[in-house]
């Protein structure tokens, strides 16, 4: 990420975007056991004691990492960062009870959902996902509208490469993403299938930078190089 780290490209030089083709929701997790029947208590329940608990994440500036930042700041709670190497390890440790929470990818953390070994308070976009339809979004949840966020997967050609083509390449994806088995085994994959065109797409990317990178900066997030 070019906020965290030098990276050989810039997204706004070196891309002509696309299209998305998915958004990847997260789910905020606790082991079972958490005192917390929903989002707002369990806000509560952090800001009435800063600092005593802790979160996971896969890693010092992952997604999950930046992520569960933002929910932290929003809702107004501070807790312990504790970063693993991997997200598998990191909710390990929640389901064995020594982290108190983390927001991870959806893919990651559905089959602990389901089989009882975590329990969600929500997922990360405004708009609930249709992996877990019946699972509110934090926004709505928690009380927190301008919480939405996730990661994504899309499209991009080489900087250079003709909006004529740029376009056409768009639209066959849009199109391909109407199909109903493709829409499925998306959400089997633990992301909900999308599209736009390339000017929605370059707005998206801007947006995401900007996001993120207000992130990084206003946590003072660093990565040793």
């Amino acid at each position: 990420m070019p906020h965290l780290q030098k990276t050989p490209y810039e997204p706004d030089r070196d891309f002509a975007p696309i299209s998305l083709v998915a958004l990847v929701p997260f789910a905020l997790v606790t082991h079972p056991s958490f005192p917390a029947t929903n989002a707002k208590e369990f806000i509560a329940h952090l800001r009435a004691n800063p600092d005593k608990y802790t979160f996971s994440s896969s890693g010092t500036g992952a997604s999950a990492h930046l992520i569960t930042e933002l929910f932290n700041s929003m809702a107004q709670v501070k807790a312990r960062h504790v970063p693993y190497k991997g997200s598998a390890p990191a909710l390990t440790d929640i389901v064995g009870g020594q982290i108190d929470y983390t927001i991870e990818t959806l893919a990651a953390t559905i089959g602990h959902i389901k089989g009882g070994r975590l329990k969600t308070f929500g997922t990360s976009f405004a708009q609930r996902t249709a992996g877990m339809p019946d699972v509110p979004s934090i926004a709505e949840a928690a009380d927190l509208p301008a919480y939405d966020i996730g990661a994504w997967v899309g499209y991009t050609a080489p900087a250079g490469t003709s909006r004529e083509t740029c376009v056409r390449l768009s639209g066959e994806i849009q199109k391909a993403m109407q199909a109903p088995d493709l829409k499925e085994r998306f959400i089997s994959l633990g992301m909900d299938a999308v599209s736009n065109t390339p000017d929605e797409m370059a707005a998206f990317m801007r947006a995401q930078q900007e996001r993120y990178g207000s992130i990084i900066k206003s946590q003072n997030i660093k990565i040793e190089q």
